[in-house]
């Protein structure tokens, strides 16, 4: 299952980066939340109805993961 979430988030940062041009390192939903696009926000959360507040969540890993990246090249 961690597989399946690892692949996901890959996606959704590929997605980010080649189509809108944003941050390899941060998903789609996260800089959605971020930069509080509202109606991109509430579609997204729409998809992941099964994990209330996803694009909230998904910015607080994207914040998990920096930390992770920063620790490491330390």
């Amino acid at each position: 299952m961690k597989y399946l979430f690892n692949v996901a988030a890959a996606l959704s940062q590929l997605l980010n980066a080649v189509v809108f041009f944003g941050d390899p390192n941060e998903t789609l939903s996260g800089r959605c939340y971020r930069e509080r696009r509202v109606t991109a926000e509430a579609i997204i959360n729409a998809l992941f109805f099964f994990q209330p507040d996803h694009c909230l969540k998904s910015h607080l890993a994207d914040h998990v993961f920096a930390h992770k990246i920063l620790e490491y090249k330390r």
